[in-house]
């Protein structure tokens, strides 16, 4: 079965149900046959971007790829011009669907230079692209099918359901996650286009009566704040990802939303991108862990000797399944280095506990190595997020003619510097104590709410 007839009769076993952005509207029914008819238009096209002001406008052109098995490119305007163009001169796709006053047009790229793969992607899904040459990650019409029908599997929604997706279908989590997911539940769907807004999240949630939403724990930290549970009676499900988070900031989101189910999720845009989820009914006893793995996807961790990690031991966490991407555009030296025997290598650095939920710890190319001893920024971060001072908190590593040192940004309730100090010379170790610290008003933020480390 072709992605857009799984998807395609899914929607149509509720044709009635809806999708929204504002004040438009269109029933499931009247989405697939728009996206059937706007494929036409995409004959002959291999590769094509998609970069939409409008997300509404974004799901229907990628739906008309998907009808049309051409390989999709998504885009974000809320992730500025230099970072588009950054992925079109990286993929250099054939064509690019954009939303110019409000219409959806296919506009034809003449010196497209994009080689088709061996094996079609559905989707090239760009990551590091904010930071440096993109990768693109290739996605098979397989790989969604797998990662959605597991979500699915697990994530309790249904036909009584209405979705909030706020943040861009940029992100493989939102687009698989969130909309192909609701797709197939057949929950109603509502867009927001706009710039990173918390308060404007609650808002919505009260007026449209919001039942699910999605967002990272930063997000869902700065909503907690400003909640009052009145505001988001509706709320049923909550699904964390995007960032570790400490046992503190689950237990605020879970003492502010004390009528949702809270998913604490965790994926990789290479694996399409959801590895594990953690049941809500064990969310208070566990929030900083992602549970289990999906039941399509096998982990494993490996050790610094290249063993299977014990209880509790650190390693490096690899994923194999279906869902695990076919490789890296016209990279094939990246590819080789991540994907090892079928076994995708995350990049992080993970644990199992004694309950046999997985916990990451932080990615290993931001572990800080000082005087022999490994420091990962999530646990200082979390450590300082449990004084009620702190909004905000960014560790960083430093190396210079000093050797490595221990950067801190920090958003919070502090008159000077010397307050923070105290802080950290109080909670932390002193090998963990940084020595550069700044304190912020605000820290920068990717299109959906993601503190930007690099």
């Amino acid at each position: 079965m072709t992605l857009w007839n799984y998807i395609k009769n899914h929607m149509l076993k509720n044709p009635s149900s809806k999708i929204y952005e504002d004040s438009a509207s269109l029933s499931y029914e009247e989405t697939a046959i728009w996206a059937e008819c706007f494929a036409d238009k995409l004959q002959g096209v291999h590769c094509c971007a998609v970069l939409c002001s409008s997300e509404m406008a974004a799901a229907m052109s990628l739906l008309a790829c998907f009808a049309a098995q051409a390989t999709a490119v998504p885009l974000s305007m809320r992730y500025g011009e230099k970072h588009c163009n950054k992925i079109l001169n990286s993929i250099s796709p054939d064509a690019i669907i954009m939303d110019v006053g409000g219409e959806i047009t296919v506009y034809k790229i003449k010196e497209s230079q994009y080689i088709e793969p061996k094996e079609h992607p559905a989707l090239i899904m760009c990551t590091s692209g904010t930071t440096g040459i993109p990768k693109g990650a290739m996605l098979s019409e397989k790989n969604i099918i797998t990662n959605v029908s597991d979500i699915a599997d697990y994530f309790v929604l249904d036909t009584n359901d209405n979705i909030l997706i706020s943040r861009p279908l940029y992100h493989c989590a939102v687009l698989t996650g969130e909309f192909l997911t609701a797709l197939v539940k057949g929950s109603d769907i509502r867009f927001y286009s706009e710039q990173f807004n918390p308060a404007k999240m609650l808002e919505l949630i009260e007026k449209y009566e919001i039942t699910a939403f999605c967002g990272t724990p930063t997000l869902l930290s700065m909503m907690a704040r400003f909640n009052r549970t009145s505001h988001t009676d509706t709320l049923k499900h909550i699904c964390i990802s995007g960032e570790c988070m400490s046992r503190e900031t689950g237990h605020k989101i879970s003492q502010a939303f004390p009528n949702s189910n809270i998913y604490h999720v965790y994926g990789l845009t290479e694996a399409c991108p959801r590895v594990s989820y953690l049941p809500p009914k064990y969310f208070s006893e566990h929030p900083d862990c992602v549970g289990i793995p999906l039941k399509s996807v096998s982990i494993k961790i490996i050790n610094i000797a290249g063993e299977i990690c014990k209880e509790n031991e650190e390693g490096m966490l690899f994923v194999k399944g279906d869902n695990v991407m076919l490789g890296y555009y016209r990279d094939p030296d990246k590819t080789q280095k991540v994907l090892r025997d079928e076994w995708l290598c995350t990049g992080d650095i993970a644990t199992i506990n004694k309950s046999g939920f997985l916990k990451i710890k932080g990615r290993n190319d931001d572990l800080i190595i000082k005087s022999g001893m490994n420091i990962y920024p999530a646990e200082i971060e979390a450590e300082l997020k449990k004084d009620t001072r702190v909004k905000e908190v960014l560790v960083y590593g430093i190396n210079n003619q000093l050797g490595t040192q221990i950067g801190l940004k920090i958003v919070g309730d502090f008159k000077s510097v010397e307050e923070i100090k105290q802080l950290c010379a109080t909670s932390l170790p002193s090998f963990q104590v940084p020595s550069i610290i700044e304190l912020s008003d605000e820290l920068p933020k990717n299109g959906s709410g993601k503190i930007i480390r690099r």
